[in-house]
């Protein structure tokens, strides 16, 4: 009877050792099918390895010393490089998580079912397992393994520091547990102390890596939109070179006219078309050269579409919740749009000024008007006037980014030029 128990309570190891190998590796192998058997046979031979009677003992890790546990963890290493078609540091990294993942489940489900106080017969040898599996699926369910699967294979480096950090601290957990301070009062506060270092530690390296990629997507919009920079202060330099030479011209008309009014008519026709572009003297506000840049190719995309963008700029982007890059995608979502929205002839409005302590930025197009109950489904995820997949998502994220850092969204109906617009905006602090 207890060997029929051993191998049960050594299948359920085995199989959820497996279930966060497929998690974190994934399917493909060429022995895949080989991984069950052989985490069976390595828990079997840690488990017969242990000196304890007590079941309880091998809850957390089929292994009651902490020594042996690297030898288990290079044994199912090379488990797993036989049977999965992956690179070295992938494989590396995804045994590393695949044993952080398992000691976060078991750990996990052992701590709620002792604050249950179902810590004694069959609920820590049994229990434990089975709902360490249920967990699992669930997380599955979630997305996250998969997520974290296909970070491993770009070779993440922020996530392979937070797997390595967890997976130390929570082998420092167990090994806590297994020295027998779980029945004194130092457990507790050692807990507490290896819990708050993990979130420290995989809070720094998330805001080090948000730090990370806010600059290197500053970088490519940089890229991306520093040509058309270039492009409108070349513009502007054509028009200054324009400019000069008007003047020049009208300085001639006036040493050489014989009266007056000959002078003013000749100043008059010179002066006619001495103007910048209103569209590039808005552009010329704005704080932030990469948006100028985005704003220019708006402006362009627009005069191919036959249609006008009139931009008015009156408050400054930067130093608000929102980052450039945040702009950048909350501008082109909702000019986007109202491009779309848009046919030959019409004008689409851009509007962008201060409030107290904050950005009222408004973008509007020619519409028929439309309900509050409309406007509010507008930003319903998946929602869109387009039968095409994938769209309908732009005004949701749009909602959601605002949100996020606080501001607010403004939908309304008003009149332009004896037309009815339908102007989507927000206020950002």
């Amino acid at each position: 009877m207890m060997g029929v128990e051993l191998f049960v309570q050594v299948f359920l190891d085995s199989a959820l050792l497996s279930a966060c190998v497929f998690g974190t590796l994934g399917w493909q192998g060429r022995l895949r099918n080989c991984v069950l058997a052989g985490n069976f046979v390595i828990c079997l031979l840690s488990r017969l390895t242990g000196y304890s009677t007590d079941p309880v003992a091998y809850v957390v890790v089929p292994l009651d010393n902490f020594v042996f546990v690297l030898f288990l963890l290079l044994a199912v290493l090379l488990l797993n490089s036989v049977c999965f078609d992956s690179g070295e540091a992938h494989i590396f990294w995804g045994t590393t998580m695949q044993f952080a993942l398992f000691l976060l489940l078991r750990e996990v489900c052992f701590v709620v079912l002792g604050l249950l106080d179902l810590s004694v017969g069959f609920w820590p040898v049994y229990g434990v397992r089975m709902l360490s599996l249920l967990l699992w699926a669930a997380l599955w369910g979630t997305g996250l393994l998969r997520w974290i699967r296909e970070q491993l294979k770009e070779g993440d480096t922020p996530l392979c520091i937070i797997i390595g950090n967890s997976f130390l601290i929570l082998l420092l957990a167990w090994r806590v547990w297994q020295a027998d301070l779980l029945r004194t009062n130092l457990w507790l506060p050692i807990m507490a102390t290896l819990l708050a270092l993990l979130v420290l530690i995989d809070g720094m390296v998330l805001l080090w890596d948000q730090s990370r990629i806010q600059f290197q997507r500053r970088g490519r919009l940089l890229e991306q939109y520093l040509p058309m920079v270039e492009e409108l202060v070349e513009s502007v330099r054509a028009q200054q070179h324009e400019y000069n030479n008007r003047m020049m011209a009208i300085s001639a008309a006036v040493m050489t006219t014989g009266t007056l009014d000959e002078a003013k008519a000749k100043i008059t026709e010179l002066t006619g078309q001495i103007s910048l572009n209103p569209s590039d003297r808005e552009l010329l506000k704005c704080d932030s050269k990469v948006l100028c840049g985005m704003l220019f190719g708006k402006i362009m995309q627009a005069q191919m579409q036959h249609i006008q963008l009139q931009i008015s700029i009156a408050g400054s982007f930067l130093h608000r919740s929102l980052s450039e890059s945040d702009w950048i995608d909350l501008l082109g979502i909702l000019l986007d749009n109202a491009l779309e929205a848009s046919s030959d002839g019409d004008t689409v409005y851009l509007q962008a000024e201060d409030e107290v302590n904050a950005l009222l930025l408004l973008v509007s197009n020619p519409c028929p008007p439309i309900s509050r109950t409309e406007m509010t489904e507008m930003f319903r995820r998946g929602w869109s006037t387009k039968a095409d997949q994938g769209r309908g998502y732009g005004l949701s994220n749009v909602r959601k980014m605002v949100e996020q850092h606080g501001g607010k969204i403004i939908v309304k109906n008003e009149e332009k030029n004896g037309q009815n617009y339908l102007t989507i905006g927000a206020l950002i602090s």
